[in-house]
């Protein structure tokens, strides 16, 4: 049996615009040229499938937490036994995450589950990792909910996204609370 322990698949639009503004000069003239932005923010360069990412923090008890995290591979669409209701979009296409996370031997325990996992689409949007575990899941299934890698090991595991049937996403984003998210390419179908 199935079971889903965190919200399904959600949708997350992230709109960004620029507003400009159609003030006169002093001299009562109307400006000549737009007004252009003074900062723009650079995306990280996103890793390969394969690679990882080596972090390190200061956990919320003061503790020093480190490790790597790793997308091992990205299969879409992927065969699996689940029924379509258990997706958000109607006859659905679904997409195996492989990731892994190695805790450092001098940090402590490095917690891990589905929710800092999302796959970002060209148009700024991005679905969520479901949270859905047990029979029809591929195995071997990462963790649904917090789940603790002691320091000096690993634990690998698969994620299984449904999303709209023609779609595909373009990154894989792992953003963990409090630390600055990384990137991965999805690579091109």
């Amino acid at each position: 049996m199935n079971t889903r322990t965190a919200a399904c698949t959600a949708l997350l639009i992230a709109a960004a615009t620029a507003c400009g503004s159609n003030t006169s000069s002093d001299d009562g003239k109307a400006p000549t040229t737009a007004a252009k932005p003074t900062s723009t923010v650079a995306k990280p360069k996103a890793l390969a499938i394969g690679a990882g990412r080596h972090w390190s923090d200061t956990d919320l008890d003061g503790s020093h937490i480190s490790a790597t995290t790793s997308v091992i591979s990205y299969t879409q669409p992927a065969k699996v036994d689940l029924p379509d209701a258990l997706a958000d979009f109607p006859d659905p296409t679904w997409a195996i995450l492989e990731v892994k996370v190695c805790a450092d031997a001098t940090s402590t325990n490095v917690i891990v589950a589905q929710s800092p996992w999302t796959l970002g689409y060209p148009d700024d949007t991005r679905i969520q990792a479901p949270g859905v575990s047990g029979a029809g899941i591929p195995k071997p299934e990462y963790p649904v909910e917090g789940t603790a890698v002691r320091p000096g090991t690993c634990l690998r595991g698969k994620i299984t996204f449904s999303m709209a049937k023609g779609t595909r996403p373009d990154r894989i984003i792992y953003g963990p609370g409090g630390r600055a998210p990384v990137t991965w390419t999805v690579p091109k179908a």
